[in-house]
């Protein structure tokens, strides 16, 4: 046993050596005298993405503007209504997008009636260029490396149907992601 445990010392001794480099100077020379040792130091830089969201109604919640009187429907028995989103701004080592999708293709309600999230239109402009929430996620925006983007801004226009929008209440998860394509 002692044989195999000198050997075990002596060959960790060895290794070590082998991984070590060594510089010396064995001169009569007067000074300045010098001796370099390289070493190659190496790193990774990992990708750093930031989405930091604000402005939602309490917490992470967001309410909806609905129709609050009859008389809301006096064009017909859908209309639309509009509401003021979230805002989000990005932080990024490299190339980002956000994007936003439904969690769910309806609405989750104790009313029995299955509310399309696609009554949900999502912009960045406001009142135009509004498009249908879906469980497809789409870009909302996307940029490079920024130290802070500009705040983005939501906005939202929900659906509503006289005769099929049961009352109650209604919710909806909305997943807003951000990739690093």
């Amino acid at each position: 046993m002692r044989k195999m445990f000198a050997v075990a010392v002596l060959t960790a001794a060895i290794a070590r050596t082998s991984a070590a480099q060594s510089c010396s100077i064995a001169s009569t020379s007067a000074p300045p005298l010098s001796c370099t040792v390289t070493s190659t130091h190496s790193l990774t830089m990992p990708s750093l993405l930031s989405l930091t969201m604000a402005g939602f109604t309490s917490g992470t919640s967001m309410t909806l503007n609905a129709p609050t009187d009859i008389s809301d429907f006096t064009s017909g028995n859908t209309i639309t209504v509009p509401t003021n989103g979230p805002t989000f701004t990005v932080k990024s080592n490299r190339a980002y997008k956000v994007q936003i999708s439904a969690a769910a293709n309806t609405f989750t309600t104790g009313t029995g009636y299955a509310k399309p999230a696609a009554d949900i239109g999502w912009s960045t402009t406001s009142g135009s260029g509004y498009v249908a929430l879906s469980t497809t996620a789409a870009d909302i925006v996307s940029g490079g490396a920024t130290a802070g983007s500009s705040s983005v801004g939501l906005f939202y226009q929900t659906t509503y149907r006289l005769l099929q929008d049961v009352p109650g209440g209604y919710s909806l998860d909305v997943k807003f992601t951000l990739v690093a394509p």
